[in-house]
């Protein structure tokens, strides 16, 4: 029998913050306890954003969040949300107004802010960059686009040892787990390496490979360099921002001189979190030359912005694709 939700349940899931927020503030609004699993080392940013909504925190070695916050579930007799299973399956629901095609998620805002843009002749974007968390956004943009058959396509960007990329390509480590390849720190939020659990569509990711067009993988230090860059513009994203910036870039960079365009290169990408919320960690040198000793540390994160990321914010028809 599927567990129901009832009165004087308590509701559990296995979170990296900004989820796990949402969740607690939805609980306080029906009056039901929310508890936040996360990961040991969690920015305490993201602990104060949980907790000031109402939840409370049990923290665990990341691996095993998952599975905690479903045995807490079980053994009180509450409700384990499961968003990394359940993400594609609530999607977002939008008014359709006067859009062409019946909306189910974001690519309707994304178009429609699109048309109402009388600078931007082109009316649905070249590619929608995004990193993947539980899976369940980049997953329902790609379900719309290819529902229909319009011209965006899908590429997800991921961390440096996470284990979408193989999944996605060759759809490996769907019978092993990967926990013997996953470096820390890699990107808060995103990427799949940390549980025990392999890739299990439905059970330990929403993330569906048949929607996603490409798969980008980047270095870590190299997205931190890239959260950075966007700060010192005036941009104040967190660290999977950083990562799909840097992803846009790239494809922007692959796609300056093609010829075969039509109109003006297009790419839209999410700014996920605040940066806000990393100060302590990913904009903090004291921490970055830590995690990152063995990629050179505040040097290294330096050079990726001087020799890694200025041919591309070099060349304008890059900068453009992606501010427009």
């Amino acid at each position: 029998m599927p567990v129901k939700v009832h009165s004087n349940s308590t509701v559990y899931d296995s979170t990296s913050g900004n989820t796990g927020a949402s969740e607690a503030y939805m609980c306080s609004l029906i009056g039901l306890p929310y508890i936040a699993v996360v990961a040991k080392d969690l920015e305490e940013e993201k602990v104060h954003q949980i907790t000031s909504n109402g939840g409370k925190i049990m923290k665990v070695d990341v691996s095993l969040r998952n599975y905690h916050a479903q045995e807490e579930a079980k053994k009180n007799r509450g409700f384990f949300i499961n968003q990394f299973g359940n993400a594609a399956e609530s999607e977002e629901i939008h008014e359709s107004g006067d859009f062409d095609f019946e909306s189910t998620n974001m690519y309707h805002e994304i178009v429609s802010d699109l048309k109402k843009n009388n600078t931007q002749k082109k009316k649905y974007p070249d590619y929608f960059v995004h990193s993947s968390g539980t899976g369940g956004t980049i997953t329902s943009v790609g379900r719309y686009t290819k529902r229909y058959d319009l011209p965006t396509k899908i590429v997800l960007a991921d961390s440096e040892y996470s284990l979408f990329y193989d999944y996605v390509l060759s759809n490996m480590f769907t019978n092993a787990s990967g926990t013997e390849y996953w470096v820390k720190p890699g990107i808060a939020g995103i990427g799949y390496g940390y549980n025990v659990k392999p890739v299990i569509y439905g059970e330990t990711t929403s993330l569906q490979r048949s929607v996603i067009d490409e798969v980008v993988k980047m270095p870590d230090i190299a997205s931190t360099a890239a959260m950075h860059v966007l700060r010192e513009r005036g941009i104040d994203g967190g660290a999977s921002t950083g990562l799909n910036f840097l992803v846009s870039l790239y494809k922007a960079y692959q796609e300056k001189d093609n010829k075969n365009l039509n109109g003006r290169l297009t790419i839209v990408t999410v700014i996920c979190d605040p940066g806000e919320f990393y100060n302590s960690t990913y904009f903090n040198a004291t921490w970055i030359e830590e995690v990152f000793a063995k990629r050179g540390g505040m040097k290294g994160l330096n050079c990726w912005k001087k020799v890694g990321l200025q041919p591309f914010l070099n060349a304008k028809k890059c900068v453009k694709a992606i501010c427009h």
